[in-house]
């Protein structure tokens, strides 16, 4: 067990177009940390439409951290933007959507301490399943792990994750260049291949699940333009290449799949065009990344990881 101190845990949430939601939670998230030692920090990317109005309504002064940038960076520079503010020594990367139980941050703080070295994945109740944590896939690489599969996460998810500071800032945080959608894996195969765990904590938060880009289909394009992206740019960063050399064929399979459905949504032409730059931005990606990779020896301990 790794002996970090534990000196408070600091909230950190990354804001797009999220007044109406977090007006709706986050008085959950004030009732579940009580007198606990927990701080807010919010990094807002569209802070036009009120968030902050919002924050001060239900937070004193003294217990958070406003940071707008009308730029809109994306969700991986906030959230390394807003872990560099943070003083704690551990960090809730937690999504505005996210309903918080009363006895939620009282259960995070006790399970930091009782390991606090280790990334912890909260679980997410979305879509009607549950999930904790990420998940190995053939076919997209990485999706949402459920919470009854067998073996132990990849690593956290970024809508609910728990990170010692030191740990986030010495792997470099999230890569910024993904903008959103597949950060979290990127930093889970880097923490896997250097020999981290993650642990799953039992708690499952209800969470609504993609309110940023509900109902506007220019966003649901540059989802889907970042996915299939995104997708190539974490295997080409974070696998060695024995390792690729397999997975190259089977990702080329997959994303016919993709394809097809992304046919049946519309989306054809912004996935097309995310893969076309995955593919003209590897070699760059690449070369961003100097640390383990994630090979045959990190799938084998992967695959055959059960949870305690």
């Amino acid at each position: 067990m790794n002996e970090t101190p534990v000196k408070g845990l600091t909230v950190v949430t990354v804001l797009y177009r999220s007044a109406d939601m977090l007006a709706d939670t986050l008085p959950t998230w004030v009732r579940s940390a009580r007198d606990l030692p927990v701080r807010f920090i919010f990094a807002d990317n569209w802070p036009e439409d009120g968030c902050a109005k919002v924050i001060a309504g239900c937070l004193d002064d003294d217990q958070y951290t406003y940071l707008p940038d009308s730029s809109n960076p994306g969700f991986a520079a906030g959230c390394n933007r807003a872990v560099a503010a943070a003083t704690t020594s551990h960090v809730l990367l937690l999504n505005p959507d996210v309903w918080l139980p009363e006895d939620a941050l009282g259960r995070i703080c006790a399970a930091v301490a009782e390991d606090p070295g280790t990334p912890l994945a909260i679980g997410l109740a979305m879509h009607g399943g549950e999930y904790v944590g990420i998940d190995l896939n053939p076919i997209s690489l990485f999706i949402d792990r459920p919470a009854t599969a067998s073996r132990a996460p990849l690593g956290p998810s970024g809508g609910a994750a728990v990170f010692p500071t030191e740990l986030f800032h010495r792997f470099g945080g999230f890569y910024e260049h993904l903008f959103a959608w597949g950060e979290d894996a990127d930093l889970a195969f880097r923490l896997y291949a250097s020999g981290l765990r993650t642990r799953g904590l039992d708690l499952v938060l209800p969470h609504a699940g993609g309110h940023s880009v509900e109902g506007d289909n220019k966003l649901q394009g540059f989802r889907a333009f970042l996915l299939a992206r995104n997708r190539l740019l974490v295997a080409a960063r974070t696998f060695t290449w024995p390792l690729m050399l397999v997975a190259l064929p089977i990702l080329a399979l997959a994303h016919v799949a993709l394809a097809a459905r992304r046919v049946r949504q519309g989306l054809l032409r912004p996935f097309l065009r995310g893969i076309g730059r995955g593919l003209l931005e590897g070699s760059a990606a690449r070369r961003q990344w100097t640390g383990e990779r994630f090979g045959f020896a990190s799938l084998y301990g992967y695959l055959t990881n059960r949870r305690a």
